[in-house]
């Protein structure tokens, strides 16, 4: 399930509206619709204040299949927290990104022959 979908299925559980949630972050009802449509970014910050409102652990909030966390620290916050899942999509964009740098190089090189 992606962190949107979890998010929308927890607020529906509680009976929160999108207001409500968007209140108790201190953001916009927009973008709060955002995170559960997963538009954009979410921040740890807001993931922390979300685990608090619905009481819950911020790795049980994020635990899904694929995902593993790992605690970088010994204080036991989630400020270590790293989550060792690369998507698709950032998989694509990289491939993307080395392609464009390969193609830069080359034509970098016959400008130097």
């Amino acid at each position: 399930m992606e962190i949107g979908k979890k998010l929308r299925t927890l607020r529906a559980e509680r009976g929160f509206t999108q207001e409500k949630m968007a209140d108790l972050l201190s953001i916009p009802q927009a973008s709060y619709s955002n995170l559960e449509n997963n538009k954009g970014r979410i921040d740890l910050k807001t993931i922390q204040k979300i685990a608090e409102i619905y009481e819950m652990d911020v790795i049980d909030l994020l635990k899904e299949e694929g995902f593993s966390f790992h605690q970088n620290n010994k204080k036991g916050d989630n400020n270590g927290l790293v989550i060792n899942q690369i998507s698709d999509k950032l998989i694509e964009q990289y491939e993307i990104r080395l392609k464009e740098k390969d193609e830069i190089i080359t034509e970098l090189r016959k400008r130097l022959s």
